[in-house]
């Protein structure tokens, strides 16, 4: 009996976890999603609610290497996002076990999002470092850094704010 209670304690504690992963998980796809829409509406990229489907993501990635990897116009955007979302859906099919396709999806992603970072940084060496980083913590680096260009952005269109709330007219 007691091998019974030993066993029955180490499935409850598999079923916390697994919950625990699966509702962080839901988290992180939120957090990223919302981000990346907030930057793809700013960047006026295309279909910016794609930022909340799993391939949609490397779609808006790669539409950020224009201008960003590649110089402007050389590719169109959409295309080199297509190009991304179709490669990531390939290597998504081509994994072998759950634990292949979370790794090369989330490589896939930290390529894509290359351009992200390079916006955000204007230097390519640190958006490669970014890009390892956001591999390295499954993704949440990309969440921070969208977080931060997000911010970014609406600071660039509506001017630097102190704390009293004026605007700074010096830049």
């Amino acid at each position: 009996m007691e091998i019974f209670g030993l066993f029955a304690g180490l499935a409850i504690i598999g079923i916390l976890l697994a919950v625990f992963f699966f509702l962080l998980g839901i988290v992180k796809w939120l957090l990223q999603g919302y981000f990346l829409f907030r930057v793809a509406e700013k960047k006026n990229l295309d279909i910016p609610l794609l930022g909340f489907v799993p391939f949609g993501t490397f779609y808006l990635g790669g539409q950020m290497y224009d201008g960003h990897i590649t110089e402007r116009g050389q590719f169109n955007p959409k295309t080199i996002g297509l190009a991304f979302a179709i490669v990531g859906i390939v290597i998504y099919i081509m994994g072998l076990s759950i634990g292949d396709i979370a790794i090369s999806y989330v490589l896939m992603e930290s390529i894509a999002f290359l351009g992200i970072f390079k916006a955000y940084t204007k230097n390519l060496g640190v958006a490669a470092l970014l890009a390892l980083l956001n591999f390295v913590t499954a993704g949440i680096a990309a969440i921070i850094i969208l977080f931060l260009y997000n911010r970014k952005l609406e600071e660039d269109a509506f001017g630097i704010v102190d704390e009293t709330g004026e605007a700074d007219k010096s830049i």
